[in-house]
């Protein structure tokens, strides 16, 4: 049965991000919309939504010290081990936009979490938490990146019409409709969400059955698991030459866990940090703040020596905790 939810997972999962690439892809042709900001928002919001949901279940059963470790697993795993899967099949050009906005976003996410976790050595403070106020300052962080993107996307459908004349909402679009299109994102995500839990479900049962710890599953299995939409997700765009999707989820999915997640999490239940989930926020910023400065002033592409060095760091870090 184990297996059966894995090889279903993995159909799921496939299968539905096919979709989800699909028609983004065509909502991005038909409104002028660059495929970074559908990523970045479409993809991302949908491809974050376990983490989400496993978040909010902690906050009202008042079991907070399960979602911070929930998140920044996740976010170790996409900024590292995600973007360097797909550094291998495939360069990641990396666009101004991202270059400039992005990236430093996504650093800036990461460090506000940093600061809540070492108030000892900032304030004297014994005892780390995310409270409220954190909460509240996350959203207007959120409110700012999605005025940001929503500006972006505004002025690239301006230039699009200009150039275009205006048609009705079923205009094919590459063969597509817009209603086909919202459907298979629709349906895209509804598949990847299905597929990741029966992924967990079933390589979590596999493991068990090999007599593996707990610890184990959780640092190797249950934490990437949330995140396996996000990696079929980024594979297959990548190997559909949707580059700039590829980071616009990775990037906004971190963003949103923290920004979002997080600080909607934050408002519920105060969120306890923990001087090993520390290391984790530690490391996070380490190779968030890596690829932030690689970006800014190397005019390559993230490619594949700088994958390995990704999967390299992200397996060390997973030995590590594996092996304390």
């Amino acid at each position: 049965m184990d297996f059966l939810y894995l090889l279903l997972g993995i159909a799921f999962a496939v299968y539905g991000a096919q979709l989800l690439v699909d028609g983004g892809v065509a909502i991005a042709t038909r409104f002028g919309i660059p495929t970074l900001i559908i990523g970045s928002t479409v993809v991302a919001f949908g491809t974050s939504m376990p983490e989400f949901a496993v978040n909010i279940q902690s906050a009202l059963h008042g079991k907070t010290e399960l979602a911070l470790g929930n998140i920044l697993g996740s976010n170790l795993f996409n900024i590292a081990a995600i973007v360097g899967i797909v550094a291998l099949i495939t360069p990641l050009a990396v666009s101004s936009q991202s270059r400039r906005k992005d990236f430093p976003m996504c650093l800036i996410a990461a460090l506000m979490v940093g600061i809540a976790g070492n108030q000892l050595y900032l304030d004297g403070v014994q005892y780390h938490q995310i409270m409220l106020s954190d909460g509240l300052v996350y959203m207007l962080f959120l409110w700012i990146f999605m005025r940001y993107v929503y500006a972006e996307a505004a002025m690239a459908t301006s230039n699009h019409e200009q150039a275009k004349t205006k048609s009705d909402p079923d205009h094919p679009v590459g063969g597509m409709g817009v209603t086909r299109a919202v459907v298979y994102i629709l349906l895209g995500l509804t598949g990847l969400v299905l597929g990741g839990d029966f992924i967990v479900e079933g390589a979590t049962g596999i493991a068990r059955s090999f007599g593996l710890s707990e610890r184990v599953i959780g640092l190797a299995i249950v934490g990437p698991g949330t995140s396996v939409p996000e990696l079929v997700a980024s594979i297959v765009a990548a190997l559909k030459k949707q580059v700039d999707m590829v980071l616009g989820n990775v990037l906004g999915s971190n963003i949103l866990n923290i920004f979002f997640t997080l600080g909607v999490t934050a408002l519920i239940e105060p969120v306890p940090l923990d001087l090993a989930l520390n290391t984790v926020v530690l490391i996070n910023i380490g190779i968030t703040a890596a690829l932030v400065a690689y970006t800014r002033f190397s005019t390559r592409s993230i490619g594949r020596p700088v994958g390995v060095l990704l999967i390299v760091a992200y397996v060390a870090y997973l030995t590590a905790a594996i092996m304390a």
